[in-house]
């Protein structure tokens, strides 16, 4: 058995390696993940069997995913070598404050991960995409105001302290339970709205479709007609569908307007690593 990060000349393995996933978005952007981030492959004489990958947020949370295994050996521990040898390899980035990794709530084999590399279940989210104008919203507020960009980063940080909720909102597909300190770049490509009320976020993502990924930490601001107005026709503009992650109470809502899926967040903070390492 042998594990090692893929390079070029493994691609071929990975095409070819049968997972029964049709039209795998893995495997059609597999140069792209080589090459700008870290993936790593289980190897039984000289026979891929198994890959893994994993993704750092500005340099304080590292999100392991991208989990294959060749049908053939499925239920072999395959799966979970390749997450703690990530695990493993985060912790030795003394800036990581967080690793973990999210599945959907049907997907046993991943859900039963956790124990084997000692996370804690973080959060459960509801992601909903939803069609532009498919909701109005209830209540009438007063209109938004756009934040500056000097401004953008204390009211994320502000909202986050004063909101209920266990998660961030990162990315699509990719909860945090805490806001990192956030790069520059995240803050220059996210528009923050606000009113008396509270404030929303959007960010234009390219995830197999083009979304807008809405971010709302204040559950009076979700039912604004006001705010579903911006963010319809921003993302009517370029063809969007609208992504919005909620905790289940405050996504019920949105359910008959919207195609609902249910995440678990897995995580394991820096002290529990150091707990779990030392034993």
């Amino acid at each position: 058995m042998l594990i090692r990060s893929l390079e070029w000349n493994d691609i071929a393995l990975v095409e070819e390696m049968p997972t029964g996933i049709e039209d795998d978005y893995v495997v059609r952007i597999i140069k792209r993940l080589i090459k700008e981030e870290k993936m790593i492959g289980y190897f039984e004489e000289g026979k891929l069997i198994g890959i893994a990958g994993m993704t750092l947020y500005e340099d304080e949370a590292a999100v392991l995913g991208r989990l294959r295994t060749h049908i053939d050996y499925r239920g072999k521990g395959v799966a979970s070598a390749l997450m703690n040898f990530l695990r493993k390899e985060a912790h030795q980035n003394s800036n990581v404050k967080w690793i973990g990794y999210a599945t959907e709530e049907y997907n046993i084999a991943g859900n039963r991960l956790a124990p084997h590399l000692h996370m804690n279940l973080e959060a459960i989210i509801v992601s909903s995409r939803i069609s532009p104008h498919s909701v109005a919203g209830d209540i009438v507020t007063s209109p938004f105001q756009k934040v500056a960009g000097t401004e953008k980063k204390g009211l994320i940080e502000k909202e986050w302290e004063n909101n209920s909720h266990s998660f961030f909102p990162y990315s699509i597909y990719y909860p945090l339970p805490f806001v990192p300190a956030l790069s520059s770049s995240y803050i220059d490509g996210t528009e923050i709205f606000v009113n008396e009320y509270g404030s929303f976020m959007m960010t234009k993502e390219e995830k197999g479709a083009s979304y807008l990924h809405v971010k709302v930490l204040n559950e009076a601001v979700l039912y604004s007609k006001e705010m579903w107005e911006i963010a319809s026709t921003c993302a009517s503009e370029e063809a969007r569908t609208i992504w919005v992650d909620l905790p289940m109470k405050e996504a019920k809502w949105l359910e008959m307007m919207s195609h609902q899926t249910i995440w678990h967040l897995y995580g394991q903070k820096r002290s529990y690593q150091n707990e779990m390492d030392r034993s």
